[in-house]
């Protein structure tokens, strides 16, 4: 009679617990802050025939441009003002210096 009664405690107890879990809602997930100096380029492939185009965007600005011809090196346009002009850059005839943005306003 004590092992009845302690079952049908037991059933009670797990048919409230499932109820009490059917009834509630399962919350959203949190959003995530993107940092800024942690976020990587969005790189967009264009293809021309038989040349590719690389767009390379952070933030939604244009700063850099590959160039892959189909016979050739590839070649790199950039914009190092920040004004959208861009200038082509020859890696192999310029030293390019490393540029890391510390902070962004």
């Amino acid at each position: 009679m004590r092992r009845l009664s302690l079952f049908i405690v037991s059933a009670a107890a797990a048919l409230s617990l499932q109820a009490r879990a059917e009834t509630t809602p399962v919350p959203a997930p949190p959003q995530v802050a993107v940092d800024p100096a942690t976020a990587e380029p969005e790189v967009k492939i264009i293809k021309r025939g038989e040349d590719t185009i690389e767009e390379y965007r952070l933030n939604g600005h244009l700063y850099m441009v590959k160039i892959t011809p189909s016979v050739g090196l590839p070649y790199y346009l950039m914009d190092e003002e920040g004004n959208g002009q861009m200038r082509q850059i020859d890696p192999v005839r310029r030293v390019i210096i490393p540029q890391w943005v510390l902070l962004r306003f």
